[in-house]
């Protein structure tokens, strides 16, 4: 019998794994830290041990997945660049948009590595006004803020708070298919049907392309 006690790695990582997929079916406010801890089978004080209050382990959760999908954008905004550079040209407007959509569309359809509990968690943490999400964000306006030079350098004609603007409009389409993708079936009488991640980020880049 292996009587090994879970490390404290363990425990952490299992009380994330839990708060995300009970954050990301419910609100802020109905989900209790005794929730979280008897799903996780953790003593009650592990939350403000590990996270100090309940919106200090919302905000983990928010942060343990967002720092691994900002890499990916920049990671492809890096092979875009590199690609560009190669063939003397400018990054194109469909690959900076791509590098900004790509991860979450991909992570919601791909129920392989489990993301797609995050992408819907996600959705919600902008809404919950009660979590103080402010702080956190900032890692993601960071990470947009990357774009903007290549934005500015090939929309020459948009000044920077248009391209702010942009990118505004941009994360709410995401986010409206991220919460709302069941619903094309019904708003087109069934004739759209929910696509592969590579088909649904390319409506989605398109549609982006043309509005910005």
């Amino acid at each position: 019998m292996n009587s090994k006690k879970p490390s404290r790695q363990d425990a952490r990582e299992r009380i994330l794994d839990v708060s995300e997929e009970l954050f990301a079916n419910a609100s802020f406010a109905s989900v209790s830290v005794r929730n979280v801890t008897t799903r996780a089978d953790v003593n009650l004080s592990a939350v403000n041990y590990y996270f100090g209050s309940k919106q200090g382990l919302f905000q983990a959760v928010y942060v343990r997945r967002a720092t691994l999908m900002n890499h990916e954008r920049l990671q492809l905004l890096h092979e875009a660049d590199e690609r560009a550079q190669a063939a003397g040209c400018d990054v194109s407007l469909r690959e900076l948009i791509s590098a900004m959509l790509t991860p979450p569309i991909f992570w919601l359809c791909d129920q392989e590595k489990g993301y797609s509990v995050y992408i819907r968690f996600l959705a919600r943490a902008y809404l919950e006004e009660a979590s103080d999400m402010s702080n956190v964000l900032r890692q993601e306006v960071d990470v947009f803020d990357r774009f903007v030079p290549y934005f500015k350098k090939i929309k020459s004609g948009l000044s920077e708070e248009d391209i702010y603007w942009h990118i505004h409009f941009m994360m709410g389409v995401m986010h409206h298919t991220i919460n709302h993708l069941h619903r094309i079936s019904l708003l087109s009488h069934k004739a759209c049907a929910v696509e592969s991640g590579e088909q649904l980020r390319d409506r989605l880049v398109n549609f982006c392309c043309d509005g910005f």
